[in-house]
């Protein structure tokens, strides 16, 4: 038998109070970032990651922070026992990706669809492909077991209606094959489920004898669209084994209160249920940087934002009006590795751009960034191990990069083993190191500009419009860039530019998401009818908070409807606002699609309710302009930009709210770099962060 899951912790939560640590484990850097919950300054920790195991990083992070696990004392006032840990790790996501790590599952559902998650919905991913390419299903067919079951929700009430009931002697049959088969996790998807989930749980129960976990599709997502429901449990019990080991080994080892992931949309979940569903869990550290560039942009003043997370291994983009709503869906099910995922995600574009990705020139002499990525081990050359040219690589040829400051100095950088890679590189493309080093970082902001188009312009979005805020261990050598070329007004770099993902977990509310598929016209669910409906719904999510330890009186609960006119394919997500709701869908797809079919009949897909206890909202503050101090300039170093000139090195942490100067500049700190170029200037915002304007 695996494992068992997490313990679940029912120590009473102290929001704003509590001490919490946020933890990012990214393909290159851990991150780690301690808010006391006192007011005090937040401590952090970066150190390189372990792939092999990721949660040794993520443990000697917590050491440095706390002292040694096995002390279980106090350093600087907080307890471990004290202590919420909230993480994000790429654990379940790089083994879908990658296909490794996956638990050998099984899949129930009803005689005769056992090749539904194969056959899909028949669509072209790739619409020119001569030989489309499919992946691989994620339950082998010889691992599809069928039963007899049948049952469809009624047209005019959605209750349930059963046709076929599997007998006794068929649910026994099926539990020896299961166990003649040996499986390390079944999942259960019948069909219409979702009318009532109780129909697959009556099957996972008399499978509880084989001793493996079993995802019911119905119970993880109550909503129709089977294929995308059966795609996502068989995900999940793919995951479920990998995740139970992982979380409980990290629980046994860090030694804290309570242990929590953030969800991809953005809120945290308790270790026990990720461990359940870890699907929900697959986007986390993206979310995080979200969630942290949002409260950024909202303290400097912005209420709309493109968020643009560049680490050691991709880049993530992302746009946000106002704060993070958790929850908030990107417009369908998510595609990871060709497989849809349904639970609630951000809307988050990622490529594999980063400053880890490797520097290639094809057999036509075309100069390539990523996505393949040198990762934490070997690393970039100028860390001492790699062999491959990095984008990293090309910021400390042109010296917007050195030891120093980063990192506190205890990661030095080989200059010479640069230089002499990128003598190499020009010989191959018959120019200079600097004008080799300076396409490198062309052709990666060349993809950066494509991805934030699809998060603006594609989304309907003017980028002159919006700030970018530029954030990740490589973000602040970019922002101002980046911004140029789009025309963007201004760039900010946040505080901690490299930790912004591990303080947006530590910053983030706790959520509680539950749906339930309706399929009805709208005009025969009234108010009062949804708010019966939703009932259940509500008590369910502020139920789970509560049983954490939030106090009722900190529960927000909030009702969405997902509508759409009668024979249109998806929806759209609105606030249920009683009576005025079909008023509203009108003018919310006139806005996105230009038209309104007022006439067509509106029809009500599913109501969906979010309970959520909200972290204290950032506040706007105003500082007042003043010169930078002299002693915030720790000297003069030459950096390139476009050609070499003498540059200040601005020590961040001797800069305060209100201080200004203008470029070209090397702003360094420990967690990244920001440049500066010619002709742009930087301000401090309230909060600490950091302005970038051109002109």
């Amino acid at each position: 038998m695996p494992p068992p899951a997490p313990e679940a912790r029912t120590r009473r939560a102290r929001p704003g109070g509590a001490p919490t640590l946020g933890v990012d484990t990214g393909g290159t850097f851990t991150d780690l970032v301690l808010l006391g919950g006192d007011g005090a300054e937040p401590r952090v920790v970066k150190l390189p990651s372990t792939p092999d195991d990721p949660a040794r990083a993520v443990v000697a992070g917590v050491d440095a922070l706390l002292g040694p696990g096995d002390a279980r004392g106090e350093r600087g006032g907080i307890a471990r026992a004290d202590l919420h840990l909230v993480h994000g790790t790429t654990v379940a996501l790089n083994a879908l990706l990658t296909g490794r790590g996956l638990a050998r599952a099984a899949l129930v559902t009803n005689a005769g669809f056992r090749d539904l998650i194969e056959i899909g919905r028949q669509d072209r991913p790739d619409l020119y492909a001569l030989h489309p390419e499919k992946p691989a299903p994620l339950v082998e067919r010889e691992l599809r077991f069928e039963i007899d079951q049948r049952t469809w929700p009624d047209p005019a009430t959605g209750a349930p209606v059963e046709v076929r009931r599997p007998s006794a002697a068929a649910r026994r049959a099926l539990l020896a094959e299961l166990r003649a088969a040996r499986p390390d996790s079944v999942a259960v998807c019948l069909l219409h489920a979702y009318a009532d989930p109780e129909i697959e749980l009556e099957v996972a129960r008399a499978l509880e004898p084989l001793g493996v976990p079993v995802t019911c599709s119905a119970t993880l997502l109550r909503e129709y669209r089977e294929f995308e429901r059966f795609s996502t449990a068989a995900a999940n019990a793919a995951l479920v084994p990998l995740m139970r080991d992982y979380l409980g080994r990290l629980e046994r080892r860090v030694g804290v209160g309570r242990l929590s992931l953030l969800q991809s949309s953005g809120g945290t979940l308790p270790a026990a249920a990720a461990a359940e569903e870890p699907v929900r869990v697959l986007f986390s550290g993206p979310a995080g940087g979200v969630i942290g560039a949002a409260r950024a942009a909202a303290e400097a003043g912005f209420d709309r934002m493109v968020g643009l997370d560049m680490g050691g291994t991709s880049t993530d983009v992302a746009f946000a009006a106002g704060t993070v709503q958790p929850g908030a869906a990107a417009g369908g099910p998510v595609a990871v590795a060709g497989h849809p995922i349904g639970v609630p995600a951000l809307d988050i574009h990622t490529i594999g751009c980063g400053g880890g990705s490797l520097v290639r020139v094809d057999s036509g002499g075309v100069l390539h960034v990523g996505p393949e990525s040198a990762g934490a081990d070997p690393g970039p050359v100028g860390y001492g191990r790699g062999e491959e040219l990095t984008l990293t690589d090309a910021h400390v040829q042109l010296g917007h990069v050195a030891e120093g400051n980063f990192l506190g100095g205890a990661l030095p950088l080989d200059r010479d083993r640069v230089a002499a890679k990128f003598e190499e590189l020009a010989r191959r493309l018959g120019t200079t190191p600097a004008r080799a080093a300076r396409g490198v970082l062309e052709v990666a902001r060349a993809a950066v500009r494509r991805a934030v188009g699809v998060m603006t312009m594609q989304r309907g979005q003017d980028p002159a419009g919006l700030v970018l805020v530029g954030f990740g261990g490589a973000g602040g050598l970019h922002a101002a860039a980046v911004a140029e070329s789009l025309r963007m007004p201004a760039a900010l770099v946040p505080r901690l530019p490299g930790l912004l993902s591990a303080a947006g977990m530590a910053a983030a509310d706790a959520v509680r998401e539950t749906s339930r598929t309706l399929l009805r016209p709208l005009r025969d669910c009234p108010p009062a009818e949804r708010r019966r409906a939703a009932r259940e719904l509500v008590a369910a999510a502020r139920d789970e908070l509560r049983a954490e330890g939030h106090p009722a009186r900190a529960v927000e609960v909030e009702v969405e409807l997902d509508l759409r006119y009668a024979g249109q394919a998806y929806e759209l997500r609105l606030p249920d606002t009683g009576a005025a709701a079909e008023a509203d869908f009108h003018r919310r797809h006139a806005a996105l699609y230009g038209h309104a079919l007022e006439g067509r009949e509106v029809e009500l897909v599913a109501l969906r309710a979010r309970a959520v206890v909200r972290r204290p909202a950032p506040q706007v503050r105003r500082a007042r302009r003043r010169p930078l101090p002299a002693d915030a300039v720790a000297g003069h170093r030459r950096a390139d930009f476009g050609r070499a000139l003498s540059c200040p090195v601005v020590r961040r942490e001797r800069l305060a709210p209100g201080h200004a100067f203008a470029g070209p500049a090397l702003v360094e700190e420990y967690s990244g770099t920001t440049l500066v170029p010619p002709g742009w200037s930087a301000r401090v915002t309230g909060g600490g962060h950091l302005r970038l304007d051109r002109g």
